[in-house]
């Protein structure tokens, strides 16, 4: 099998295992819901829960700043064109895009979790499988691929990374005072597999007498399939890097990591105004050095025209990757997210307006999205809210809406954050979202626990303000 081949492969292998920490901005302030612990630990639901293995808590979460369809097609002349049609101006299609192209996946399944008021405190645990992917793209490959023009383009700001773990986290939320929660949540974690791909450097030198470029840059992996049995300096291969022996393999699961959310929440004017602020998956993961594999290649060429006696392109350079040493052991942060909230109730707490930051800081790009919602309590036990994220490329026309049914004995949570309500008809059949950057689902189905009664007295208050106003 070729490299290019080969190459191919493991970039395409990072991609397929992107199955994605997701975080529902809709579900923040709705009070039911035990999504909103997992975004600010002390944002304790009204009742404990028992989580349905699976679809207890499943959460994807897919967000960009580059690609949505009014980014890539075009409305001229009663007509759709690509960015790639003549009669669309490279200014026309660049202009929309940002200097630097964000992606990332998130996934968050849920293997096992509750959650129990007792007292005054409120304690969580659960078992999760987790998954981030991250990419960076630079803005001159879109330049080059719509120009072909001269020019030099740098295209070395493209970077790829994949982290799949297991998640331990052991959770509590205390009131300090009436007007004061605190939460903490502590995380073990288990490494499970860590790709990346960084291009050192990579350009295209485009002029009238040639198109040149060059490619330096490197692949690492991590995972408990993979042993670097393999000779430094040999052309890059799969071959004998993967460990058939599952026994093996459960043995050099030996990546581990530490983790921590906290979070704040102050209520004032007798609870009609909430300020929160949390932070999450502050931590690390400390990959071991014997599941290590690396490579490095690069490449060089020229193309100088096309001779017309021998009918054949002059093109000259080569492509070389080699296995590289392993590093040995290594250590990686987790992608750790901030989130700040800001509450106001009123009709005896039935209606509520929020206004959430949510800060993602990936391994490569920081990305920030601001959500504006109004939740509507319509029984102690039915809620709904709709809302609109801001920033980030996302545009107005794309809302987000949570439904969350908490009865006594059962849960039921549906929600996504980004739902276009605007469409372009392809082949006039098929409707195709035109403004959305971002997409996510969330399902959350399991059992209610009692209810506390210290969150009980803090409703009646709120209520009895209410009658007084």
């Amino acid at each position: 099998m070729r490299f290019s081949n080969r190459l191919f492969i493991t970039i395409f292998a990072i991609f397929a295992t992107v199955s994605v920490s997701a975080q529902m901005r809709t579900a923040y302030f709705m009070e039911g819901s035990y999504f909103r612990t997992d975004m600010n630990a002390a944002l304790a639901p009204t009742r404990g829960y028992i989580k349905i293995p699976a679809i207890g808590g499943l959460g994807v979460d897919f967000g960009n700043n580059y690609f949505s369809v009014n980014n890539l097609f075009f409305q001229k002349d009663g007509g759709i064109y690509t960015f790639m049609h003549s009669d669309v101006s490279a200014d026309e299609f660049l202009g929309n895009l940002a200097d630097k192209g964000k992606l990332s996946v998130n996934l968050n399944t849920s293997l096992i979790g509750f959650g129990a008021h007792t007292k005054k405190l409120f304690w969580s645990f659960g078992l999760n499988l987790r998954s981030n992917t991250e990419i960076t793209l630079s803005k001159d490959m879109f330049s080059a691929l719509k120009n072909l023009s001269n020019g030099y383009y740098n295209l070395g700001d493209t970077h790829i990374s994949n982290r799949e773990y297991i998640e331990a986290a052991i959770g509590i939320a205390i009131p300090i005072k009436e007007f004061m929660t605190f939460g903490f949540r502590v995380k073990g974690l288990v490494g499970i597999a860590d790709l990346s791909m960084k291009m050192d450097k990579m350009y295209l030198d485009i002029n009238e007498n040639a198109v040149r470029g060059e490619l330096i840059g490197g692949i690492r992996g991590n995972c408990p399939l993979f042993t670097p049995n393999y000779v430094v300096g040999s052309e890059f291969s799969t071959d004998g890097i993967i460990e058939q022996d599952i026994s093996k393999v459960l043995k050099n699961i030996k990546s581990w990591g530490l983790g921590a959310d906290f979070g704040f929440e102050f209520r004032f004017l007798d609870d009609h105004l909430k300020v929160s602020v949390g932070v999450n998956d502050l931590g690390f993961i400390k990959w071991n050095g014997n599941n290590t594999i690396n490579a490095n290649g690069n490449a060089n060429f020229s193309y100088t025209g096309f001779d017309l006696t021998t009918q054949e392109a002059q093109v000259d350079g080569g492509f070389n990757a080699l296995m590289a040493k392993s590093e040995g052991s290594y250590t990686t942060r987790l992608s750790c997210s901030l989130n700040g909230g800001v509450e106001y109730n009123i009709l005896n707490n039935w209606i509520a307006f929020g206004l959430l930051s949510h800060t993602e800081f990936c391994q490569n790009f920081t990305r920030t999205e601001l959500t504006a919602s109004v939740n509507f309590r319509i029984m102690r036990w039915l809620s709904t809210s709709f809302s609109h994220t801001f920033l980030n490329g996302n545009r107005p026309g794309v809302l987000g809406w949570a439904l969350n049914l908490h009865p006594p004995g059962f849960h039921l949570f549906l929600g996504a954050d980004f739902i276009d309500t605007r469409f372009a008809v392809y082949n006039k059949t098929l409707p195709i979202p035109k403004m959305m950057t971002s997409a996510n689902v969330y399902v959350g189905v399991g059992f209610n626990l009692g209810k506390a009664k210290y969150m009980k007295s803090m409703q009646k208050r709120s209520k009895k303000s209410d009658k007084k106003a």
